[in-house]
């Protein structure tokens, strides 16, 4: 089946499912907006070579190089985990109660903007195939109701179209409930991934710094220990 052939059965499919297709295909536009904004955001933008970088942050940190960490941070500030690391850095010196604070409030930051908007794609995939099945009530009440009054010759041939009919809507609700089910799963395993990684490597520079901190304090007062780093975590986002 052509390209053309295809548009044409779609064109008259949508002219006859009725109102509800413009409802449905208004979520669909409006979905679709939303996966290619979050999408073009977590790939592009708020995701960072986790390994990688932090591989290169822990390496300076190790070698007490903090204001080159910082810059290597600052260098991908858009990404979230950067915004959370460059938090801990800059409060080098400072107590790891500190530390682990400005780290938090970090996150808190940057873990609901890397969440937000993937949501709707589900909501919107339910939506889209209820106002399917409504639009398929709403058709059929419609072909009952004209097979009543009609000719009994014509009865059959009345339903039959009718229901045929009512069938476009549900069938357009699906088209865009599933890829809307299939993008939100991505996206939602790529948000996902990120805060997995703003937990994991935010505890790897607390527990660096951590270990300078104990290695200075020896230095200026040996035989005295260090008080322990905080025992709290990235808060995980809802």
């Amino acid at each position: 089946m052509s390209f053309d052939a295809i548009y044409e059965a779609a064109a008259i499919g949508f002219q006859k499912g009725g109102n509800f297709m413009y409802a449905i295909g208004a979520i669909g536009v409006l979905a679709l907006a939303i996966a290619i904004h979050k999408f073009l955001k977590l790939e592009f933008i708020m995701s960072v070579n986790s390994p990688s970088f932090m591989k290169q942050v822990i390496k300076l940190v190790s070698a007490n190089n903090i204001e080159r960490a910082v810059k290597v941070c600052k260098v991908k500030r858009s990404a979230a985990l950067p915004q959370v690391i460059v938090a801990g850095l800059l409060r080098n010196g400072k107590p790891l109660e500190d530390i682990q604070g400005a780290m938090d409030e970090a996150a808190l930051k940057a873990i609901p903007e890397v969440q937000s908007g993937i949501s709707y794609l589900a909501m919107f995939a339910n939506v889209a195939t209820l106002l399917g099945l409504l639009g398929t009530i709403a058709g059929l009440i419609s072909a009952f109701s004209a097979v009543a009054v009609a000719d009994p010759s014509q009865k059959q041939q009345l339903l039959a179209k009718g229901i045929s009919e009512a069938m476009y809507t549900t069938a357009f609700g699906l088209i865009v409930a599933i890829p809307c089910m299939m993008i939100h799963s991505y996206l939602a395993n790529k948000a996902t991934k990120i805060v997995d990684d703003i937990e994991m490597f935010s505890v790897a520079v607390v527990n660096v710094l951590s270990e300078q901190y104990r290695t200075v304090r020896h230095k200026i007062a040996p035989g005295v220990p260090a008080p322990p780093p905080s025992s709290g975590g990235i808060p995980r986002g809802v």
